[in-house]
């Protein structure tokens, strides 16, 4: 999201694979108004709420 607002984009589709598609999930659920679609390639079922890449992403989400 903060990519998005330092280049002037108001909508955008987010996709990842594996945590990047858990990553893209979450800005679309948090972001939902800036968000037109969501796809993702292999995400794993687990829970990754507490891995260490998970939590740093978590406080770029928050940006907006």
């Amino acid at each position: 999201m903060k990519f998005m607002y330092e280049n002037k984009i108001s909508t955008a589709t987010l996709g990842g694979h594996g945590v990047g598609a858990k990553v893209a999930l979450a800005a679309a659920c948090y972001h939902f108004d800036k968000v037109t679609g969501y796809f993702s390639f292999d995400s794993t079922p687990m829970n990754q709420f507490y891995h260490e890449s998970y939590t740093e992403v978590r406080k770029h989400l928050a940006f907006l």
